[in-house]
């Protein structure tokens, strides 16, 4: 008996469908295997930029790709290469294809967080960097000072101190200190009120000066209601032509770090010697935060000329020298009471 007509065309459809779906299991199987063996946990670093070819190389090499023929199948699939996300991923745990490509097109990568304390320097900012391995110390203080850098930024001085906003700031590797740099001037602009320069030269100062006497005010006093009033002694004391005789400034001057002055970095000349020298020091000494820029602008209207500790971290003010004398000597005694 003869085969009915057409009976072969109709298993035509069937043969192909059984191949299609063995294909896809075969696939999914494919992009669903993890890698095998010893797993201590892995980064890939994938570079801004990078073209499909190069992260597939970067993850190959990093370990995490059993298949990377399956993961570039997966992302000309789905269109998604330009959903691709660089930045630094961890892999605690082996990925398939499948969850590699869905974390980079998500862009779950690793963010690290920097908090800048107000009246941190240039170089507290540059070991927390540095701590994490986000840039070197040496070349994030060598960008700081780049004249080409600030000329860009548009910062006056030699280097980029006080114009760093304190905050807190999320960063994705790779990022170079110019980019961070870059970030957190963009945020000191934001924060600045945006009368800050008119209101500076209806003062007869420059916005450079402004930030520099903040600077000061937020090395002197971590007391808020203070401010405004260390505000006022600095400008009586420009105003009358008198030396600031700051001791933040020497010790910026001198070593760069925060310190107890000593009698011989009191005497040693310089520029950031308050001391010796009369007026503001040539820029600022740390980044101050927004209420010392405030006090900065707006002093209180009062005629202290002195201030010294009470040891507890507020100061007692002085409007004339006997009055400050018989305060230091104060303070003095409640030192040794508190040593004894």
């Amino acid at each position: 008996m003869s085969p009915a007509p057409g009976r072969p065309g109709r298993t035509g459809p069937g043969v192909a469908l059984a191949v299609l779906a063995a294909a896809l299991l075969s696939a999914f199987l494919l992009f669903d295997k993890h890698p095998t063996g010893n797993w201590d946990g892995k980064l890939v670093l994938v570079p801004k930029g990078s073209p499909l070819p190069e992260v597939v190389g970067t993850f190959r090499e990093g370990g995490v790709l059993p298949h990377p023929l399956a993961f570039r199948a997966l992302v000309l699939l789905t269109f998604s290469g330009r959903r691709l996300h660089y930045g630094e991923y961890a892999f605690p745990s082996p990925p398939s294809a499948f969850e590699a490509w869905r974390r980079l097109v998500r862009g779950d990568v690793i963010k690290y967080e920097v908090t800048v304390p107000p009246g941190a320097n240039l170089y507290d900012i540059a070991e927390l960097l540095e701590e994490k391995n986000l840039v070197t110390a040496e070349t994030f203080l060598a960008t700081a000072s780049s004249p080409d850098v600030l000329r860009r930024l548009e910062i006056p001085g030699e280097s980029a101190e006080g114009y760093l906003f304190p905050e807190s700031y999320i960063f994705v590797k790779p990022v170079t200190p110019e980019e961070i740099l870059e970030f957190m001037v963009r945020q000191f602009r934001r924060k600045v009120p945006p009368d800050a320069d008119k209101r500076a030269r209806e003062a007869g100062l420059s916005l450079h000066q402004v930030v520099t006497i903040a600077s000061i005010i937020e090395k002197e006093t971590g007391v808020e209601k203070e401010k405004p009033i260390v505000s006022a002694v600095i400008r009586n004391r420009l105003d009358l032509g008198m030396p600031l005789q700051m001791d933040p400034t020497v010790i910026y001057g001198v070593k760069r770090f925060d310190g107890t002055v000593t009698r011989k970095e009191l005497r040693t000349a310089g520029p950031y010697n308050t001391y010796l020298n009369r007026g503001l020091p040539p820029g600022p000494i740390a980044n101050p935060g927004l209420a010392a820029l405030a006090a900065a602008l707006s002093p209180a209207k009062e005629e202290y000329l002195y201030f010294v500790s009470r040891n507890d971290g507020s100061h007692t003010f002085s409007r004339t020298l006997p009055e400050h004398n018989r305060a230091v000597e104060r303070f003095r005694r409640a030192a040794r009471e508190d040593e004894g």
